[in-house]
């Protein structure tokens, strides 16, 4: 692919915790309008480089770029602002609110309203929250929990909650958006449904980046896959030749390419 046209970019990352390296100078260059799947067995420094990218943790060497510009000390909510929004391996949802209210929570970067405007309740807050209403129940209506908006988001079933960690992070209005296990306790109807919305953000031009243990999910939606292994990065290329490749095959997918991460 064009250099040129890399959005976001790992640079001889690294990081330890206490004696173990969990990754070791990975380099992952994310194309932009692509699906980039990083996979390898547990413990391999996938959510880690997740993590990292997103400002939660700080890498002992190395930096990120978006769109060649480094980024350094850089806090989670600026990277939201920035245009990088993000999924976790476990739900992440607030407990006794409503799906919308959880969504609309994605917007907080895009409603600069001051102090007093919220306190009185004036125009500026109340335009700022219609419109952040607004962005929320769109992204609800994309995943189709738009009819679930003012239901009780533990009501929901365990697929459904990740569909509204998904528009949550929509609702951020994303340029990058990362997927940590996205089909984590989906049935196959769910991950059939989620695979079609990751191809339809990739049609809206929006850069997905996803850490994934279904195989199928990773082979049928993904561009390029990365391997990581021990913290290195073992392998990059094509899904079909990810999935043939022997030191991939040793290292992650076993005999066969149903196995998981």
């Amino acid at each position: 692919m064009d250099d040129r046209n890399v959005i976001l970019e790992a640079c001889g990352i690294s990081k330890r915790f206490g004696g173990l390296r969990a990754l070791d100078t990975v380099s992952v260059a994310i194309h932009r309008n692509s699906v980039h799947g990083i996979i390898g067995p547990n413990g391999a420094g996938k959510t880690t480089l997740f993590n990292l990218i997103t400002g939660m943790l700080p890498p002992d060497s190395g930096h990120f770029e978006i769109e060649e510009k480094p980024v350094k000390k850089v806090r989670t909510h600026q990277l939201v602002s920035m245009g990088v929004s993000r999924t976790f391996q476990n739900i992440r949802l607030f407990k006794g609110m409503s799906v919308l209210e959880n969504v609309m929570i994605g917007q907080h970067v895009h409603t600069p309203t001051a102090v007093f405007s919220i306190m009185i309740n004036g125009r500026k807050s109340r335009s700022a929250e219609n419109a952040a209403r607004e962005e929320a129940l769109a992204a609800l209506d994309f995943v189709g929990l738009a009819r679930n908006a003012d239901q009780d988001v533990e009501s929901l079933s365990y697929g459904n909650q990740r569909l509204v960690e998904f528009a949550r992070a929509l609702a951020a209005k994303p340029r990058i958006l990362l997927l940590d296990e996205p089909a984590a306790g989906m049935n196959p109807t769910e991950k059939q449904h989620l695979l079609r919305l990751i191809g339809s953000l990739q049609q809206k031009s929006y850069t997905v980046v996803l850490i994934e243990h279904d195989m199928k999910v990773v082979m049928n939606i993904c561009s390029t896959v990365s391997v990581l292994d021990h913290g290195k990065k073992l392998a990059e290329g094509r899904p079909a030749d990810i999935r043939r490749h022997p030191e991939v095959i040793r290292a992650y997918l076993g005999k066969s390419d149903r196995g998981h991460a």
